[in-house]
């Protein structure tokens, strides 16, 4: 019968402590700490390559577990170590027919880690926000955007080019509209200045 009335004490009063312990954990009531993630990932390149653009990895389901488990950010995105596409050596072309004058390009973004140009890696940043497709303008040809997945519409025939951007890097193909573009000029070369620090994608 003694001990229940000592447990009817110690308890709320052990609790008490417990609880008081618990809550000066961390150094202080005063005090607030802010943990920032950052993403190690900065662009340092950017490709412009033929076809469509790479679809994103699927994700692989993860077994459950009875443990509680601390998440760790990812970086996003996750890049590849090998390139995803190979960049235009040569221009190309397009007709102006419905059916046959549609070009399709993927850009490819070049990534390193830390800022260690050692581990250079790949990803796919057609649709990416912050990449920008723009069709040249006062030109013999034109070409139009169609807004999304790197792909252009021949309009008029003759020689063009377009500008695809990101993370301040800028590359400029050039485009026959049923014109041969071997015999184009050059596009262009766009000197962007890259960015003064990482940037999340």
């Amino acid at each position: 019968m003694i001990w229940r009335r000592r447990c009817l004490v110690l308890v709320p009063v052990l609790s008490f402590l417990a609880a008081a312990l618990i809550m000066s954990c961390g150094g202080g009531g005063s005090s607030s700490t802010t943990t920032t993630v950052s993403n190690p990932f900065a662009i340092i390149g950017l490709n412009v390559c033929p076809g469509t653009p790479v679809p994103p990895p699927t994700p692989t389901p993860t077994p459950s577990s009875t443990a509680t488990k601390t998440p760790r950010p990812s970086p996003t995105p996750t890049p590849t170590p090998t390139p995803e596409c190979s960049p235009m050596a040569t221009a190309t072309s397009v007709g102006t027919a419905p059916g046959s004058n549609t070009l399709q390009f993927q850009a490819q973004g070049i990534f390193n880690r830390n800022n260690n140009l050692n581990t250079a890696k790949f990803h796919d940043v057609t649709n990416n926000d912050s990449t920008v497709w723009n069709p040249a303008g006062n030109t013999a040809g034109s070409i139009s955007y169609t807004g999304s997945n790197g792909l252009f519409i021949g309009v008029t025939s003759g020689c063009t080019f377009f500008i695809v951007s990101d993370g301040g890097f800028t590359k400029s193909v050039v485009v026959g509209v049923n014109t041969d573009p071997a015999t184009c000029p050059a596009a262009p070369v766009i000197v962007a200045k890259p960015p003064a620090s990482p940037r999340p994608q």
